[in-house]
């Protein structure tokens, strides 16, 4: 009989090395003590297919565990995680950003290994929007975030957020370590021009497209105390004079910014390259092997050349439980049978690099 705990530990990391999945890699570190302390977080950063996290429901909607659809394993597993309960999560770089849903506190958590980072609160962003309420109700909630980088692997991250707040959008910023968000004039502008139906950081810049479908570039300046917003109008995206009529997702590679599209009164999606100085689209009818995974918070493509069998190339994958091939349009069921899962947002799993030290409130 073999004695798991006596292997070497170099062999033990060239199997850690072999393993693509984060869960199969979770399940490797489980086996035993010696397991656990050979084969580190830092062996396990190659590309991941994102987990689809499913909204709490009644039945588990006080308990310590949230629910994640595996692609990988074609079902549903558990991950405990206590801290998003009763809690409003939206996805960005792999952490979340949650709001408790009573008292609006907001923090990062990073799902797998249960980090927090402690967020200003929501009131103290309606003070510095000078919005006049008489209480922060159900109807105020986080809709889209994106971070400049992930809390894990550095310390200097700036946070965007689109919120909610008594039934108007509103978009705000939080540098790492700063105890107050930091807003745009764009927020006076926005409801003009439509709500923000996505945001993404590239390149160096925040960018958001609103369902009217202007394209808006944020640039930062880091200053002592705070920082420094100036927001600017690159262009209209395309022709599009009716709000809530398009469907727009903003998607980054590593040299490009894409934009998915959808007219509401047809089932037909475009993927194109998005020239951020004009705001014209290039349209792309092939993604080779790569495929987009879209929410309603934003959107990741990874290239699927690693995940034969699990994820399809040339597709883009959709919180509702079903694909759609780009080339040939046609609609798939990625979850066999009738579900009664309900769908939240697609979170890309990540581990900690172990001597990242974050500034601010960390919990």
């Amino acid at each position: 009989m073999a004695i798991w705990e006596e292997l070497p530990v170099d062999l033990l990391v060239k199997i850690a090395n072999r393993v693509k999945v984060m869960e199969d890699f979770i399940a490797l570190r489980a086996v035993c003590t010696s397991w656990r302390v050979a084969i580190t977080k830092d062996d396990m950063f190659s590309p991941q297919v994102p987990l689809l996290m499913l909204n709490a429901t009644k039945d588990n909607k006080y308990h310590k565990y949230r629910e994640f659809y595996s692609l990988s394993k074609k079902k549903v597993v558990r991950v405990v995680l206590p801290e998003a309960r009763g809690r409003d999560c939206v996805s960005s770089e792999g952490w979340l950003c949650t709001m408790s849903c009573y008292r609006k506190k907001m923090n990062l958590l990073h799902p797998f290994s249960r980090t927090q980072i402690q967020l200003p609160p929501l009131i103290s962003l309606v003070v510095s929007l000078g919005v006049k309420i008489m209480s922060i109700g159900e109807e105020s909630l986080i809709q889209k975030v994106a971070l400049s980088a992930s809390p894990s692997i550095t310390s200097d991250y700036v946070l965007m957020i689109s919120v909610l707040i008594d039934h108007d959008n509103y978009l705000a910023f939080w540098r790492s370590g700063d105890r107050k968000w930091s807003r745009s004039n764009i927020n006076t502008t926005i409801h003009t021009w439509g709500n923000a139906t996505s945001i993404i950081y590239y390149n160096g810049q925040f960018y958001c497209v609103t369902c009217y479908g202007q394209l808006w570039v944020f640039d930062i300046v880091m200053e002592s105390k705070s920082i420094h917003v100036k927001p600017r109008f690159v262009a209209r995206v395309d022709g599009n004079n009716y709000p809530n009529k398009q469907y727009y997702r903003l998607v980054k590679t590593s040299n490009a910014l894409l934009i998915v599209t959808k007219s509401s009164t047809h089932l037909r999606y475009k993927v194109s390259e998005l020239d951020t100085f004009t705001g014209r689209l290039n349209n792309i009818t092939n993604l080779g092997d790569s495929s987009i995974f879209l929410s309603n918070d934003g959107g990741s493509i990874i290239n699927c050349s690693g995940f034969r069998g699990v994820v399809k190339p040339n597709h883009i994958y959709f919180t509702d439980m079903w694909t759609y091939n780009i080339e040939d349009e046609k609609i798939e069921y990625f979850h066999p049978g009738p579900s009664s899962i309900c769908p939240l947002t697609w979170v890309t799993p990540s581990f900690q690099h172990r001597h990242v030290t974050r500034r601010g409130c960390c919990l």
